[in-house]
């Protein structure tokens, strides 16, 4: 069983491609799903609540993300304080969920934050970028609502540049057309992972 970790910026179709892929029998691994999802565990609760204060649960003890991300994003400081609780019980819970897949012939594993360089993916057997032209991730995105196009472009800006996905790829897939445009790539990029493993 390979690993795979799936690459793209806001709006560049990342869960189309993880569909298109699972598809073809791949398991899918979400980290964005994954950081939900910790913030159930009660080890990171308790380290959550001493590092930013009670005021980020409610009153039954759970963590109100909204909470969290206005005391977590209020600085640099306390941003790398999130990162540090977080990160590790992420990548912790993804080694775990990947073992679980091990009938898989592949594993993708969407990744939507954090370096993405070799060394931080160093985990992955290989890695595929998305890629799409600004115009069309920027229409994605807002049309997934609840975002300004002042706020995407924003995000935009403080993102890696596809380029700079594309020059650690191991795979490169255009998402910038329609869907059977995208869905040949990923055909093309699932055969060659096929022929690899």
């Amino acid at each position: 069983m390979a690993t795979y970790a799936l690459i793209g910026g806001i709006g560049s179709g990342k869960s189309t491609v993880c569909e298109l892929f699972a598809r073809h029998g791949a398991a899918i691994v979400k980290l964005d799903d994954i950081g939900h999802d910790i913030l159930a565990f009660p080890e990171v609760v308790a380290r959550l609540r001493a590092a930013f204060g009670d005021g980020v649960c409610d009153a039954a003890g759970r963590v109100v993300r909204a909470r969290l991300a206005a005391a977590a994003f209020d600085s640099d400081e306390h941003t790398a304080m999130l990162d540090a609780i977080t990160h590790p019980a992420i990548m912790q819970e993804a080694a775990r969920r990947i073992r679980a897949c091990a009938a898989y012939p592949a594993v993708i594993v969407e990744v939507t934050a954090g370096e993405m360089t070799r060394a931080a993916l160093a985990w992955a057997d290989g890695i595929i970028a998305v890629s799409a032209p600004e115009e069309v991730r920027v229409r994605r995105a807002l049309a997934r609502g609840g975002q300004s196009e002042q706020d995407v472009r924003a995000r935009i800006a403080r993102q890696p540049r596809d380029a700079q996905r594309a020059a650690v790829a191991d795979y490169v897939i255009d998402n910038g057309a329609d869907l059977s445009s995208v869905a040949a790539h990923v055909d093309a990029v699932w055969r060659a992972i096929a022929r690899g493993a």
